[in-house]
């Protein structure tokens, strides 16, 4: 496959995090993804990665918002979200705002590698850990 076919790139300030994510892609048949601790949204429209994973647990600025911003400049990129909340309205709002699969943080590698490429071919991924009904939901 021809570098740069699979690109992909791990938002997130957390290094042991973005290790596992970029594990977890490389598990997945993505290229080596470029890391970024900053939501430099411009930067990773020049990159134009085909997936990105987005780190909630540790992004410092508007969760949803960041989405919104992301998606307006790469929109044919799939994204997605990895989260520690795991209500399905919360679920629901990152799809909402862009997200093309939403994972659990507690996500094993195997289940997120399979997850990011489902997300990523079909458009669409909801890891089943924001499925169990709650009170909450």
């Amino acid at each position: 496959m021809p570098m740069g076919r699979n690109r992909s790139a791990i938002l997130s300030c957390d290094t042991g995090a973005a290790n596992f994510l970029s594990d977890a892609l490389l598990q997945a048949g993505y290229d080596r993804p470029k890391v970024s601790e900053t939501l430099g949204v411009a930067k990773l429209g020049t990159y134009a990665p085909r997936l990105l994973v987005v780190d909630f647990d540790h992004l410092r600025s508007d969760k949803l918002e960041s989405i919104r911003q992301i998606r307006f400049v790469l929109p044919d990129c799939a994204i997605a979200v990895m989260s520690s909340n795991f209500k399905r309205t919360w679920a629901r709002q990152c799809h909402m705002a862009g997200a093309n699969g939403v994972f659990s943080s507690t996500s094993s590698m195997t289940k997120l590698a399979t997850g990011l490429r489902h997300a990523d071919r079909n458009g669409c991924y909801t890891d089943p850990a924001f499925a169990v009904p709650s009170s909450e939901n």
